[in-house]
């Protein structure tokens, strides 16, 4: 009797669904996030830290696109439709966002303690020291691009001093899902099989 039961359950247990893959896959995806974030605070310093951490970026899309092939050929037996390789790779990374936007917090809200908008500040104060009279009536253009830009910059500094540490989160967390949507598109169609 015992043996019957054991084998009706094994028969009927459900196969976990693709959220299930998506949320162990995103949480790889979450580390890897975490780990390229730390360059962040320190690009605002360091030029190679700053090339690292755009370097570990670009890198997103082929660690999606092997998570999404490792999934159609491991779980999905070798073939998958657009539709369910778009819903995984955008599932992975809103996880991996998700798990992400907790590391971002604790930073912003216990660890960055300002320094982040001093080292903004920083840099648009040695903007402002520049000297562009040296440049010929030819250059106005640049001259006026290089004042919008400044501005922006100023502009950019205004608004990030009076955001809490969760409306940054927050931010970061939109940008994250909404570039997930973006790369899941061309990452679908090549895993599609």
């Amino acid at each position: 009797m015992i043996y019957y039961i054991v084998v009706y359950r094994q028969m009927n247990r459900e196969q976990p669904s693709i959220i299930n893959y998506a949320m162990n896959f995103g949480a790889v995806v979450g580390v890897y996030y975490i780990g390229k974030f730390c360059f962040f605070p320190l690009s605002l310093h360091s030029t190679m830290a700053a090339l690292l951490f755009l370097g570990l970026t670009l890198v997103v899309p082929f660690l999606i696109y092997r998570l999404a092939k490792r999934y159609r050929d491991f779980y999905c037996e070798g073939r998958i439709e657009f539709s369910r390789a778009f819903a995984f790779s955008m599932l992975t990374m809103a996880f991996g966002s998700l798990l992400a936007a907790a590391a971002h917090y604790i930073y912003f809200a216990f660890i960055d303690g300002g320094a982040m908008i001093g080292a903004l500040q920083d840099s648009l104060a040695q903007l402002q020291e520049v000297d562009l009279s040296a440049l010929d009536g030819a250059n106005t253009d640049a001259v006026v691009q290089f004042n919008q830009y400044i501005e922006v910059m100023r502009q950019t500094v205004g608004q990030l001093q009076s955001m809490s540490p969760i409306d940054i989160t927050m931010g970061m967390l939109s940008n994250n899902v909404s570039w997930s949507v973006i790369l899941s598109l061309p990452i679908a169609l090549i895993v599609k099989k």
